[in-house]
């Protein structure tokens, strides 16, 4: 706990820092790479940014990304040789950055995914009166923005971060080209791979999560697995 805090104080330090002098910065343009490593620790994502070869490493408040991802950064703070403590890696050069202010191009795509197009996946839609499928969430988003939804889907990724289960689900709905048959749901249950989940919870538009903004996302979810 003890390191966790020192970490803490020592981001609160560089972004008050960054704050008082914003004019050194003003005329610096934002660091643009591809990432080829990073890791989350204490309050901090720290990154490995290949600048066309040429390699350098960012830490930032803690944020969404993977290797792979073509970022830019906002200009910040060069502290030289820096211990994390919550890492216990000495980093030799380090720049502490207010944060991503962009992703010009995220890695989608693994053989999950490639698998996830492949299959065809079909699934009845839940019932009851809050009870939509996932195109019917894309296409009534507006309308159902902050309010409560159920759906029911098949689990084709799950994730953990900042705490939370996130949960990518299919129903056969929906079409890949509009990107309105997958639909993200956080919830602090756990689900595996290929479960299928009833999920009941609140519907957010154009959420922002560090980097990412996710269209529409699903809030807060109750889950029921379907039993086997």
């Amino acid at each position: 706990m003890k390191l966790l805090v020192r970490e803490w104080l020592s981001l609160i330090l560089v972004l008050v820092t960054l704050a008082a002098a914003p004019l050194a910065f003003a005329e610096e343009e934002a660091i643009r790479g591809v990432v080829a490593e990073t890791m989350n620790s204490g309050a901090y994502t720290y990154i490995l940014l290949d600048r066309q070869g040429e390699k350098e490493w960012f830490a930032v408040p803690e944020s969404l990304v993977k290797v792979g991802d073509e970022i830019q950064i906002s200009p910040g703070m060069q502290m030289g040789s820096y211990e994390s403590p919550t890492l216990k890696r000495t980093f030799d050069k380090i720049v502490f950055s207010p944060g991503i202010s962009g992703v010009l191009k995220r890695v989608v795509s693994n053989a999950d995914d490639k698998a996830d197009s492949q299959e065809v996946v079909k699934v009845a839609k839940a019932d009851g009166p809050d009870a939509y499928t996932i195109a019917e969430i894309f296409e009534k988003k507006d309308s159902l923005n902050g309010k409560k939804v159920v759906v029911r889907g098949k689990v084709v990724k799950s994730s953990e971060y900042d705490g939370l289960q996130w949960l990518r689900l299919v129903d056969g709905t929906g079409s890949s080209k509009r990107g309105d048959h997958k639909l993200v749901v956080t919830t602090a249950q756990s689900a595996a791979k290929d479960e299928v989940v009833t999920a009941s919870g609140i519907v957010k538009v154009g959420k922002a999560y560090g980097a990412l903004t996710y269209e529409v996302i699903v809030e807060e979810a109750r889950l029921v697995k379907q039993a086997k």
